[in-house]
């Protein structure tokens, strides 16, 4: 195993399973080659909690490989108050927790020399009732998950100088049936280009969420007649918008949904060929084509954030999904916007975050972004 050094710096490769993001950590000591065990950890800036499945669970999904074996890592403390096991609970937004005991282990990533970084006393919940949609999954190898939220708790503060207070990811597109080649970065193993744009990132009620200011949709490069005020944060109905890599379709609050549906619905009556249908995807606006196109005549989907042309630009292929299907034994393909409407925030997913470079500078609080091929080294 490689020492550490103060001039390596850490990452973790992301793959993905489903539309999950996800990346391979070490979690213990044991005595084995390797002295740890590896886990597939989902990636979600939404919240700051890093857990794992622990062996002896009550509630579990299915994974593998098997729940950590705590009792056999002798790296693993239980954080105790007054000779008891602090407790956490865990809630998200889609109805899925997790609850257990907190703990501190040891956790192992690679560096950008090749070898490993070992990380002593990670603070983490060891979970032991577990309502995950995880185990929905054929042959899920999540175990659990890693916040990157504003928190303390979260991985990127937990590394204190080795992050600097920073990380970067370049998700790879699913379908493009490319072995992903990008890594989880922080600290100085992450690199800025002349053609980054920069936005403010806010904290709002000691959330973990990272927010940030929608100003603005266009449709290629016409701006929606949508007053910013509908994507304003309002401490009584939260509203605002967050960017989310634990969030797979982007939300858009329902004023600016419904705009952005009558002027999509007025761009692809110009076309021949196409049908509105109800898709199966959960999505509300979706058209079958007489002849499949793939993301050709798709639009792009521009966000306007705060600040100088800091617009995300999405290509069509993060901005719809294209899907194939049998009526009743053609294959006819459809369309979908992969943008969902929310009655209470907007949120940038994941799906519309492919092919761009996302940094996080949460210590000068800003967003830095731009185009990438996430299928390369990133």
């Amino acid at each position: 195993m490689a020492n550490t050094s103060s001039s390596s710096t850490i990452r973790a490769h992301i793959d993905v399973q489903l539309f999950h993001y996800i990346v391979k950590i070490g979690i213990g000591t044991f005595k084995t080659k390797p002295p740890y065990k590896e886990y597939y950890l989902d990636i979600d800036t939404g919240s700051s909690l890093i857990w794992i499945q622990c062996d002896g669970c009550t509630k579990c999904f299915k994974q593998t490989p098997n729940p950590f074996p705590k009792e056999k890592s002798s790296s693993f403390h239980p954080i105790l108050r007054e000779n008891k096991h602090v407790l956490y609970q865990c809630k998200y937004e889609d109805g899925d927790n997790t609850n257990g005991i907190l703990a501190r282990e040891t956790f192992y990533l690679r560096s950008n020399t090749g070898g490993l970084e070992k990380l002593e006393n990670i603070q983490f919940g060891c979970g032991v009732h577990n309502e995950m949609q995880y185990g929905d999954y054929k042959n899920n190898k999540i175990a659990g998950m890693i916040g990157l939220g504003w928190d303390d708790i979260s991985f990127v503060k937990q590394l204190g100088l080795k992050s600097k207070g920073k990380f970067s990811y370049c998700l790879p597109v699913v379908s493009s049936g490319k072995t992903p080649s990008t890594f989880l970065r922080f600290g100085d193993d992450i690199a800025h280009k002349k053609n980054s744009k920069s936005t403010p990132l806010y904290r709002r009620e000691k959330k973990s969420p990272y927010y940030v200011q929608l100003l603005g949709i266009s449709i290629n490069k016409t701006r929606l007649n949508i007053s910013p005020e509908v994507f304003a944060f309002k401490n009584n109905k939260r509203s605002g918008c967050v960017i989310d890599s634990g969030t797979h379709y982007s939300r858009i609050v329902t004023h600016a949904f419904d705009i952005l549906k009558l002027e999509l619905e007025k761009y692809f009556s110009k076309f021949k060929g196409l049908k509105k249908i109800k898709g199966n995807l959960g999505l509300e606006i979706c058209y079958q084509r007489s002849k499949p196109e793939g993301f050709n005549n798709l639009p792009d989907i521009t966000f306007h954030l705060q600040g100088s042309e800091a617009n995300f630009v999405m290509k069509a292929e993060a901005a719809f999904e294209v899907v194939g299907r049998f009526i009743p034994i053609r294959l006819r393909e459809y369309f979908c916007l992969a943008i969902i409407r929310d009655n209470v925030e907007s949120i940038i997913g994941a799906y519309q975050q492919t092919n761009h470079m996302i940094i996080h500078d949460t210590k000068n609080k800003k967003l830095v972004f731009y185009p990438e091929d996430c299928s390369k080294n990133s």
